[in-house]
């Protein structure tokens, strides 16, 4: 059976190089990195996860609690930590959790002895549950929320200003001369969605010529055959908006899909804009205007936030909280309205 001792002769370095090559560490120089490499394969090592774990005392295994895995959002930044996970030398092990399930503290205690895991991530909205957060607590477990409403002391944070982003649409839509906005919001009491719809009217009433109309905002709720009957109802009325800026992506291709059914074109008729950048922006035609969210940056950050976070209940630490830039990607789905 090989060992790392013959990964390390077959290579010509120490076995500490060796070590720090399978850790992904960044004081190896390229070149002895890829002799190391080389020599794992020519001799078909394959390193005990186990040994590992107990030589350095953290698990490989990273966990990641999901809701609603089905969501562009969720399954974008579920792809972008399994690749920082796989990077940085960890396993990604993603669970559906429901909180309402009665017996949901059996449920996360299931996972965590199934998956080894010391940390835990928790995506929109579990990262708001008081519970879950006691929880996290009470076991000394590494933890990241993603996008929370507020930090907690025993948690990391990673997010990125959705109510600046909100703003930043908005001001786009203002600035193409759109005075008529309408906005699908997302679930009540979703953190997120909240942030949204105060960035979309505080751009409005900033800008001096708009006015926020209540009945031009409608729920929307993140999904996409929910915010059709919202969509409808918006266009349906005696006067209509000439842009709609939707709280995420699905429901923007919602307001998309229902405009077309009614006869209507965009962006020639009404513009639409949403928010993530996940696939269906760029499936959709025209393709849409939206925020996108710092994916690949949240998931880096979330992966380097928990390799630094020490495990034993002994040794205190600092919880942090990062926010990442957006990027607003202006697309062929808004234009200046029919009037101009």
């Amino acid at each position: 059976m090989t060992t790392i001792i013959d990964v390390a002769k077959r290579a010509g370095v120490s076995i500490k190089t060796v070590s720090r090559v399978m850790n992904n560490a960044k004081n190896v120089r390229p070149a002895t990195a890829e002799r190391v490499r080389q020599a794992m394969d020519e001799l078909k090592y394959q390193p005990s996860t186990a040994a590992r774990e107990l030589r350095s005392g953290r698990s490989r295994f990273i966990g990641m609690l999901f809701s609603d895995p089905s969501s562009g959002f969720q399954a974008r930044l579920h792809h972008a930590a399994l690749q920082a996970c796989s990077e940085a030398g960890y396993f990604l092990a993603a669970g559906l959790f429901d909180e309402s399930d009665p017996d949901w503290r059996r449920q996360f205690q299931d996972f965590r002895n199934r998956t080894r895991t010391d940390s835990i991530v928790l995506a929109p909205p579990l990262c708001d549950s008081e519970a879950l957060q006691q929880e996290l607590a009470e076991h000394s477990l590494a933890a990241v929320l993603i996008s929370p409403s507020r930090p907690i002391a025993q948690a990391h944070t990673v997010r990125m200003d959705d109510y600046g982003a909100a703003q930043e649409i908005t001001e786009h839509l203002l600035d193409l001369g759109h005075v008529r906005l309408g906005h699908l919001s997302g679930p009540s009491g979703h953190t997120a969605s909240g942030q949204r719809r105060a960035g979309f009217e505080d751009a409005i009433r900033a800008h001096g010529r708009a006015q926020v109309r209540e009945d031009w905002i409608l729920p929307g709720l993140f999904r996409f055959k929910e915010a059709i009957a919202s969509a409808e109802r918006m266009l349906s009325g005696p006067e209509r908006p000439t842009a709609i800026f939707a709280a995420n992506d699905e429901t923007a291709a919602a307001v998309c899909f229902t405009a077309g059914r009614m006869g209507l074109r965009v962006p020639e008729d009404l513009s639409v804009a949403g928010f993530d950048d996940v696939p269906i922006a760029t499936t959709l035609w025209p393709p849409l205007t939206t925020i996108a969210q710092p994916f690949d940056a949240m998931a880096h950050s979330l992966v380097e936030l928990i390799s630094q976070t020490p495990t034993d209940p002994g040794v205190s630490w600092t919880a942090q909280t990062r926010t990442l830039p957006h990027v607003l990607k202006v697309r062929a789905s808004t234009a200046p309205p029919p009037s101009h």
